[in-house]
């Protein structure tokens, strides 16, 4: 087991090598052979290696975060945390809410260690395959079992130990032709007491790297959906509607420490890596579905403790298109979803473009 110094020494020679290659020629750049890449990542990790580091769950970190998604309750209808978060922090031993935890244990890196992009290259493979993208991955709450006879979450002012370690790393050809790397990460998080709470496994795709002397072209927004055509769309779904502004994506970067250029850096997200506008963090768009999710399960006074605590198991996710900051779109859930062991949820935007697919599965 290793903490993340050894991490940051390793991340800081690899990125130090990235940039001394950086301004090789494309050509060059493209005879990398992504299996051999791939094989070199996995071998800098090899033989199950964990890195491990622990940190006290500050409740005014959570205050913050619940404020950005203009929730002013963590658990409305709870007598646990029913203080409107405008006027107090949450008290100590207060449950952090499904999905919440990416607020802790953030990047921690110096700017020189930081990719190009802004991203933490703390797991980056090495170059070409640089520019990281967020596809999705699973979440799961085996301290919340309602059948147990005790329960352990994630709390506010507990000290929580992260280990984090690398699962895969497989080259793929996308659909362009062009090749990418799929990468799979997993992280446990224990309380103080070493009860394990929460398991995150998140995929990563991993791409060559821009060159931001090339202007990218921009693709054109798709015309939105009338209101009667999206009403006819979700009817029977139960629908939340979303439009974030530049703010709440700032505030966003800021709490979860995300240095990615493209959810706050307009003309890099434009110029160099060809969106319509900054994007919406993607946390932010599982969050959506896991609050929608919770929501309805406490309004239909569903499961253990009714309006009190609530968690699914589990969550499996897929990103499959970028939203945008300006642009409106829905979260989707079917309207009995809350009552079902799986349900179904989607992002999807307003012009009609499926934006992220989960499932999310119930204790019941």
């Amino acid at each position: 087991m290793r903490g993340f110094r050894a991490l940051r020494a390793a991340s800081k020679a690899h990125t130090a090598a990235s940039r001394s290659r950086r301004f090789s020629s494309t050509a060059e750049l493209r005879k990398a052979d992504p299996q051999a890449v791939a094989d070199a990542f996995l071998s800098k990790f090899a033989n199950g290696q964990i890195f491990t580091r622990s940190q006290l769950l500050d409740a005014n970190q959570l205050r913050l975060f619940s404020l950005t998604l203009d929730r002013p309750n963590l658990w409305p209808g709870s007598k646990i945390a029913s203080s409107h978060l405008e006027e107090a922090e949450p008290v100590a031993g207060t449950p952090i809410p499904p999905a919440y935890h990416w607020i802790y244990f953030t990047p921690a890196q110096l700017p020189g260690i930081l990719g190009l992009d802004g991203t933490d290259a703390s797991f980056n493979p090495n170059a070409p395959f640089t520019r990281r993208m967020w596809a999705g991955g699973s979440v799961e709450w085996p301290g919340a079992d309602p059948s147990s006879s005790q329960n352990h979450y994630l709390q506010v002012g507990d000290t929580v130990t992260e280990t984090t370690k690398l699962l895969s790393c497989v080259p793929k050809v996308m659909k362009d032709g062009n090749a990418m790397l799929l990468v799979g990460v997993e992280k446990q998080y224990h309380d103080s007491k070493g009860n394990l709470c929460l398991l995150d496994r998140r995929n990563w795709v991993f791409r060559e790297a821009l060159d931001p002397s090339k202007p990218a072209p921009i693709p054109k927004k798709p015309s939105e959906l009338s209101q009667a055509e999206l009403d006819s769309r979700d009817k029977g779904s139960v629908v939340r509607e979303y439009n974030r502004d530049e703010l709440q994506l700032f505030r966003m970067s800021a709490l979860t420490f995300n240095g990615h250029r493209i959810h706050y850096d307009k003309p890099w997200a434009t110029e160099v890596e060809g969106h319509r506008n900054i994007v919406v963090h993607g946390p932010l768009n599982l969050i959506a579905m896991l609050d929608l999710w919770r929501d309805e399960t406490v309004n239909r006074r569903l499961g253990k403790g009714r309006d009190e605590i609530i968690y699914p198991r589990k969550v499996d996710y897929r990103a499959t298109s970028p939203v945008y900051a300006g642009e409106p779109y829905r979260v989707l859930m079917s309207a009995d979803g809350a009552a079902q062991k799986e349900t179904e949820l989607k992002v999807v935007s307003n012009d009609n473009t499926t934006c992220m697919k989960g499932t999310v599965s119930s204790w019941q």
